[in-house]
């Protein structure tokens, strides 16, 4: 059975970064920058041009050898999967936010010394992006679903649950080793691993693979009208505030981003990014406003407009701690706000959006879980239920600013300022 190596803890206490540093070198002077795994928008510290990296399918790392390794060795690659993101666990008795850190070797019938995991040296370590001219053998993977086909992390066995997970990364990190006289040596500390099975070379008689260039550099400048994009280091959609447009990176390409906006009473007011879903759900009927206070049994009398009023799913289009985000699905929702909208991009400070359409998708489940009554009876029908999005919207709503808070003036939902500055973390 494959043996996998997780960090798993309550999200809601997870402050701290586990984030691993990439080097990366400037497209336009070639200097050498060093970049977060989730780092999208960069400005290079030596020349001042900003670019944006566009990501193709999951990225490819690698570990450096050792500097004491011997130069004559072509380096072997075996390959290791990593995945993090927060998994909600939804049962009868309430939904439990479950942080995942999770790295394990992506191929199969290897020596015992062979490590099973990366460990904390990935943390540790600055890695490299795979190019063309990278010196050494790597070995193609296993697919995930192969290798993870066994585990159900956070699961009890014999309990009515459902699961899904958010925000989730996904990366495959290639480790050195290299074999001496039949001894196997860890590439990356140059040091004989324990001994064990008789190494021979024909022990890595795997099907080889050349990772593709799956990383892209481009220019970080409006192609609407050449003025410099705004952006976090994470943020997902550019700004450009002299012609009021929002940009993603698409293959090679910045792709424009539709968006609308509420306008903000004061210019103090921070603006935050939500995702406005409009989805088929079935088997269940719930396609209006009135099903949805119907299905959540809501304190109220049901408006007659309400029956022909189409119902949307809210998510945030940012990152922010579990317990907040699953609160800010519910709030959202069962409001089912209309607010007046606008394509304006307003002097306001814009909360980064770096939570994908796609993983907004993925929350209506765990909304339904959340709001939906009664929820045993949900939960056996959530693993069976098919949502098929019709249209989504990015749309800023205006939050206003207190010292220790963000409040939504209509709602009066709040959001802690320190919970928002913590969203790089998750």
């Amino acid at each position: 059975m494959q043996k996998i190596c997780r960090i798993q803890s309550s999200a809601t206490s997870v402050e701290k970064n586990i984030s691993y540093a990439i080097e990366h070198q400037c497209p336009q002077c070639g200097a050498p920058v060093t970049l977060g795994e989730e780092t999208r928008f960069f400005v290079c510290g030596f020349c001042r041009v900003r670019s944006c990296i566009s990501q193709k399918g999951f990225p490819r790392y690698y570990l450096p050898c050792s500097p004491k390794a011997p130069q004559d060795r072509q380096p072997i690659y075996l390959p290791y999967w990593r995945f993090k993101g927060v998994r909600y666990i939804c049962s009868p008795s309430g939904i439990t936010p479950i942080f995942t850190d999770i790295s394990t070797l992506a191929v199969t019938d290897m020596p015992p010394q062979i490590p099973f995991s990366l460990g904390l040296r990935s943390q540790a370590m600055t890695m490299k992006v795979i190019e063309p001219d990278t010196k050494g053998k790597f070995f193609r993977p296993l697919p995930w679903a192969t290798i993870f086909k066994e585990t159900k992390f956070g699961l009890k066995p014999d309990e009515r649950t459902f699961k899904e997970d958010i925000g989730e990364t996904f990366s495959l990190i290639y480790s050195p080793f290299y074999i001496r006289q039949q001894h196997l040596i860890d590439g990356v500390t140059n040091q004989m691993l324990p001994p064990g099975k008789e190494i021979t070379p024909d022990i890595f008689d795997l099907d080889q693979v050349r990772p593709g260039v799956e990383t892209h550099f481009i220019a970080g400048i409006c192609p609407g009208c050449g003025a410099d994009l705004e952006g976090s280091g994470d943020s997902l959609a550019l700004v450009c505030r002299n012609c009021h447009s929002l940009w993603r990176a698409r293959g090679k390409n910045l792709a424009k981003i539709k968006f609308s906006t509420a306008a903000p009473a004061d210019k103090d007011d921070i603006m935050l990014p939500f995702w406005r879903i409009s989805a088929k759900v079935s088997p269940m009927t719930l396609a209006t406003h009135a099903d949805l206070a119907r299905m959540a049994n809501l304190p109220l009398a049901i408006p007659r407009n309400w029956e022909e009023k189409p119902v949307h799913f809210w998510s945030p289009a940012f990152k922010v701690r579990p317990n907040i985000f699953l609160r800010l699905l519910g709030q959202i929702t069962s409001a089912q706000l209309e607010p007046a909208l606008s394509q304006t991009i307003e002097d306001n400070l814009y909360q980064p959006v770096n939570l994908p359409a796609s993983e907004a998708i993925q929350t209506i489940r765990i909304t339904m879980a959340a709001l939906l009554k009664p929820r045993k009876e949900i939960l056996e029908i959530l693993p069976k239920t098919e949502v098929t999005p019709q249209s989504i919207s990015l749309i800023f709503l205006p939050f206003q600013s207190t010292q220790h808070d963000i409040i939504h003036p209509d709602l009066g939902i709040a959001i802690n300022k320190k919970a928002l500055a913590l969203s790089d973390n998750l």
